[in-house]
């Protein structure tokens, strides 16, 4: 249904506030026109599409506010699928002030909230849900990597997936609504329900069902292609959370022993005194967390206290928040003194080992102070086992080892993450996986309630086999915003800026 107040016509600045070259300022809805024809002094409005100097001027007093471009996009051809004009000024705040004003006194016009231009283009059916996500995540894109996959995802990619699923669900749960409504008409195939061969290796989806008859040997049974597509969801939410990673930024913390140049190694991958560097050891008692861009990957870098059994009651509270952080880390940059370990796989392994990361999350060993060695370090190897965490020597004071650092980081994040443009589109929101969850849990309830799992069924079993069909399409139209879609949408569309 369309949004509380889609027959108003709302203006705001959609461009960023503040001093700039260019600003615009867009109006969407049935005065759209009107806004033309009032502010540019121009009876007809230009031809669609096509940008036309006019000047701009207060419709009470005639008062030229600014000349600029003006364009003017009919509905439904427009972002918000209705009449949207725009107004491309020049970006000093008087300027803006001066004409939102003057359309603030346009009769049947009101401010845009947070979202709503784009909430107006989902009610229209110009955008989906995972669209809409996809273009608040382009908007706030920091990275090379975060861009792609915004970008893919706006594109539609991910929401024509999903949506192909939920059409062969359909096709599916149509077949079983035939069989319960003309189960005894001998046009309809009885063995439609027969398990056969239902369970299928994960991989594409099965042959599409007819949508006209089952001929057997060409039509795969509803079994068969529920099982399908249970296995090719199953292996979507088996992605390691690339997309969120990518989407959120990968948590990489810094951990190791006091007084090995944990901090130092933030200032020098941010390039800035960030965090307090001191000879005394336990200088850092907090968490300090900044944002990097390392290769077109978004990664959020933790420094944390040093690892040791401290006395003070301070530096307690600092060596617990640093093991909290390191049990949500996705990845571990394990700082050690270059000086005082053996760059041997047996050493470096029980020094991981007492500094105690989870086992299953990625870490790099990096070994500071790499000056002091006097070119006695050599190369460390990988630690601990055949294939152990990836090793680095480093020199935080001079520099030298950072290209290497910075590749090696480059290279554990490109794991985390994947491309964005290769394969299946990941997963970028925690409620797809939700929802997501809760359709596969719906297909594997399919078919197995029944109490002889015979060909035959009852039409009550086959009543409550179509009843999950239903469930699962349901949850995936959750995603996409075709079914269901009123309790997600005020979270989407309130993270929205004004003007988009």
């Amino acid at each position: 249904a369309p949004p509380p107040g889609t027959g108003d016509t709302i203006f705001a600045l959609s461009s960023a506030p503040g001093r700039c070259g260019v600003a615009v300022i867009r109006a969407s809805g049935p005065g759209s026109r009107g806004v033309l024809q009032s502010l540019a002094g121009i009876p007809r409005v230009p031809p669609p599409r096509v940008l036309a100097l006019r000047r701009i001027q207060d419709p009470d007093t005639a008062e030229t506010l600014d000349k600029g471009l003006v364009v003017w996009f009919p509905g439904p051809h427009s972002f918000t699928g209705e009449d949207c004009a725009e107004l491309h000024l020049h970006g000093g705040p008087a300027v803006v002030s001066g004409v939102l004003r003057a359309l603030g006194r346009l009769p049947g016009l009101r401010p845009a909230e947070p979202g709503e231009f784009t909430r107006r283009a989902f009610a229209h059916g110009k955008l989906d849900l995972t669209a809409v996500e996809g273009l608040r995540d382009l908007i706030g894109a920091e990275t090379e990597a975060q861009r792609r996959q915004a970008l893919r995802q706006m594109e539609g990619d991910l929401g024509r997936l999903y949506q192909r699923w939920s059409h062969a669900l359909t096709q599916a749960l149509a077949h079983l609504e035939a069989y319960i409504d003309f189960s005894e008409d001998d046009s309809v195939e009885e063995g439609v329900l027969a398990q056969g061969e239902e369970l299928l290796s994960p991989g594409p989806l099965a042959a599409p069902l007819s949508p006209t008859g089952m001929t057997p040997g060409r039509v795969p049974t509803v079994a068969v292609t529920v099982r399908a597509l249970e296995q090719e969801i199953r292996g979507h939410l088996r992605d390691g959370r690339r997309g969120e990673l990518l989407r959120a930024g990968v948590r990489a913390v810094i951990a190791g022993p006091p007084n090995v140049g944990k901090s130092s190694l933030l200032n020098l991958l941010c390039r800035r005194p960030a965090a307090i560097v001191s000879p005394t050891a336990g200088t850092t008692r907090d968490v300090l967390e900044v944002a990097l861009d390392i290769g077109g990957y978004p990664l959020v870098l933790s420094d944390t206290a040093g690892l040791r059994r401290a006395t003070d009651p301070v530096e307690r509270e600092g060596v617990a928040r640093a093991r909290a952080r390191l049990s949500q880390a996705d990845l571990v940059l394990v700082v050690l003194d270059a000086t005082s370990v053996s760059p041997t796989p047996a050493a470096l392994g029980a020094a991981l080992a007492t500094l105690g990361p989870p086992p299953d999350t990625p870490c790099v060993l990096v070994l500071n102070k790499a000056d002091l060695l006097g070119g006695r370090g050599g190369s460390p190897r990988a630690a601990g086992v055949p294939q152990g965490p990836p090793a680095t020597l480093l020199s935080c004071k001079t520099g030298e080892g950072l290209e290497a650092l910075l590749e090696l980081l480059a290279q554990q994040l490109a794991q985390l993450c994947g491309d964005p443009l290769l394969g299946s589109p990941s997963l970028t929101q925690s409620r797809h996986s939700r929802h997501l969850g809760a359709c596969v849990a719906a297909l594997a309830r399919f078919g197995r309630g029944d109490s002889n799992g015979d060909a035959d069924r009852d039409i009550g079993d086959v009543a409550v086999a179509a009843e999950q069909l239903r469930v699962a399409r349901r949850e995936l139209g959750r995603i996409t915003g075709h079914v269901g879609a009123e309790d997600v949408l005020d979270i989407i569309f309130r993270d929205f800026c004004v003007g988009k």
